[in-house]
């Protein structure tokens, strides 16, 4: 994959940009990581090296179970798994979750009345798999409790 750099205007530098596939962006890179990490007690730069240090295949099978809200196979996944749920539910989509989700909703079902009915069926079902995915994020940490332990 190459990385390409925009034209900069100024004094000012724009970094490049490049895919993650997966992994975990901390703003290391910046100087103010620190204060980022302060600011949000979720944000765990351990978790975030241990998490981009996992194999793809890995990340994936964590990342699905806890979306779908099932337990995890064993209790080092299961404690990814709770420091990841904790990760998404600490980002912007997951606590404004309502504050978007509705509109987008009234505006789905609107636009399925206008269109066609198949986009009624559509928007329903997008719309309940995001609630189901919200829900798997806030059930992970007392469902994998048992592999856990103390």
């Amino acid at each position: 994959m190459t990385l390409r750099s925009r034209p900069t205007s100024g004094n000012h530098a724009v970094m490049a940009q490049k895919r993650t596939r997966g992994r975990l962006t901390s703003s290391a890179a910046s100087p103010s990581s620190s204060a980022a990490a302060k600011k949000d007690p979720a944000v765990d730069p351990a978790f975030i090296a241990e998490w981009n240090a996992l194999d793809k295949p890995t990340r994936r099978q964590i990342r699905r179970l806890v979306r779908i809200g099932r337990q995890q196979e064993n209790a080092q996944d299961a404690r990814l798994a709770v420091s990841f749920a904790a990760y998404q539910r600490s980002r912007p989509w997951y606590r404004f979750f309502w504050f978007w989700m509705i509109p987008l909703f009234v505006a789905g079902v609107i636009a399925g009345f206008a269109l066609h009915p198949i986009i009624i069926g559509i928007v329903l079902a997008v719309c309940g798999n995001a609630v189901l995915v919200r829900r798997g994020f806030s059930k992970a940490d007392w469902l994998n409790e048992p592999l856990l332990g103390d």
